[in-house]
């Protein structure tokens, strides 16, 4: 098919998928705040629009993946900002402690796809794991939710026969975290 008569049916893979956007938006306001949910929504139907533009495909999903988990964490955190913590902690603490856990487990999760001694690597996640469940159920989630991106992280690298550069490693520190939060807030609705 020639471009022109293929740019007729450019309109409806816009529609396509801008009904994915709205189905995701709707099934993720089922689960976190509206703010969260639109983010999700746009982060996909952005990475589904990558065909556009000058740059190369790999760093246009490369920059779009940063920006929206950039994103999603901002708004993740904003919304977890009024989370009530298991114990007795000053006003504003729980964020701070939220954070301390995101960050611990998603830098564990991006050093255990390098090659480090197993008892290293043990000592990494424990280290990081650990604070998680200083929050109860919703870090417990957060985790679950980490480790489960970073397991998919890595089948991605094994499938596209890619070894964990610095880049990679970076993408999966951002994404688990995101998810971390994401698995958090999720959890904290129903607590």
């Amino acid at each position: 098919m020639r471009a022109a008569e293929a740019g007729r049916f450019a309109p409806l893979s816009g529609a396509l998928i801008g009904a994915l956007g709205g189905v995701l938006y709707w099934l993720g306001a089922q689960i976190w705040p509206a703010n969260v949910a639109l983010i999700l929504s746009m982060t996909a139907t952005a990475l589904l629009t990558t065909g556009f533009g000058n740059a190369s495909p790999a760093t246009r999903i490369d920059l779009l993946s940063r920006v929206f988990c950039l994103l999603i964490k901002y708004n993740a955190l904003m919304s977890l900002s009024a989370a009530k913590l298991p114990f007795a902690a000053p006003s504003n603490f729980a964020l701070g402690l939220i954070m301390i856990c995101g960050l611990a487990a998603s830098f564990a999760l991006a050093v255990s796809v390098t090659r480090i001694p197993n008892g290293s690597l043990s000592l990494a996640l424990l280290i990081g794991f650990a604070p998680a469940a200083l929050l109860g159920i919703p870090g417990l989630i957060g985790l679950a939710a980490a480790v489960i991106a970073g397991l998919g992280c890595v089948a991605l690298l094994k499938l596209k026969r890619a070894a964990a550069s610095s880049n990679a490693r970076d993408m999966i520190q951002l994404l688990t975290e995101a998810c971390f939060y994401l698995g958090a807030l999720a959890a904290w609705s129903y607590v």
